[in-house]
């Protein structure tokens, strides 16, 4: 009776380690995706070109003539 008490034990914390782990990974995969998505936005903006339209062409309707 003794031995299934103790089996039991064990495969619990074998199985709560193994989902604490997986976890674990998860989260940390989640960090580099998101890491990855900031470093991309900030090359996107470095890299942008930062003359608008609005900037060099005044809208047609204001066009002094």
């Amino acid at each position: 009776m003794m031995e299934y008490i103790y089996l039991v034990t064990i495969i619990g914390i074998v199985l709560w380690s193994l989902v604490n782990k997986l976890d674990d990974h998860a989260e940390m995969k989640q960090k580099d995706r998101q890491q990855i998505a900031n470093n991309v936005a900030r090359m996107n903006l470095r890299n942008s070109d930062k003359q608008f339209t609005y900037d060099v062409q005044p809208p047609e309707g204001l066009v002094k003539e």
